[in-house]
């Protein structure tokens, strides 16, 4: 696991690192880079390093994380505005990644599409989102399996929409997104005999 920092200077060391591993990332396979490389890259010592993560992955993760927590999606407070859609809110989140379409070419050129969708179901949404105002009636540990599941067909549909080359507007792909989260996905189920 990366390390929380408590003082702004070791947060803005810990963001410089990333920072490195993602510009290594941009023009060499993942698995090809190391830690010695990173710190003589960055012009520091191996145990430097150490102070900020425990491994390369925890510096990745930290990546993923630290530039999802960049979406405005999860840091900008709306209840004030009525006009909300959901349909708005998602095209934010395209718009979102189509910004950040250097890192997708980076992860995805070393094969960690994968791990970008782990990440981001297990991003600590409830954090900065009230669940309970989606799902008022559902204990807890379903609510999270719920929006786990919604989390995962938004990304997975975020990652095929970057590989298609963003053909799509960001306004189509989130009018899909949300009648895949506001419909049923199979709403005749009944009529094929199954309750």
């Amino acid at each position: 696991m990366y390390k929380l920092c408590k003082t702004e200077q070791s947060s803005n060391r810990q963001r410089e690192i990333e920072q490195c591993l993602f510009e290594i990332l941009k023009n060499k396979n993942y698995e090809d880079i190391s830690i010695t490389e990173l710190c003589e890259k960055m012009g520091m010592p191996r145990k430097a390093f150490y102070r900020y993560f425990d491994s390369k992955d925890d510096a990745l993760s930290a990546l993923i994380d630290h530039s999802m927590s960049e979406y405005n999606g999860f840091i900008v407070d709306r209840s004030y505005d009525s006009n909300r859609s959901l349909v708005a809110e998602i095209e934010e989140y395209f718009l979102f990644w189509y910004e950040k379409r250097d890192l997708l070419t980076a992860l995805d050129r070393s094969g960690l599409m994968g791990y970008l969708i782990e990440r981001t179901i297990n991003y600590p949404i409830s954090d900065r989102v009230e669940l309970e105002k989606f799902l008022p009636t559902d204990e807890q540990s379903r609510r999270n399996r719920v929006i786990k599941f919604a989390l995962s067909g938004l990304v997975y549909t975020m990652i095929t929409w970057y590989r298609d080359g963003f053909k799509t507007s960001t306004r189509e792909m989130s009018e899909s997104a949300c009648r895949m989260l506001r419909e049923p996905l199979f709403p005749a189920l009944d009529k094929l005999g199954i309750q």
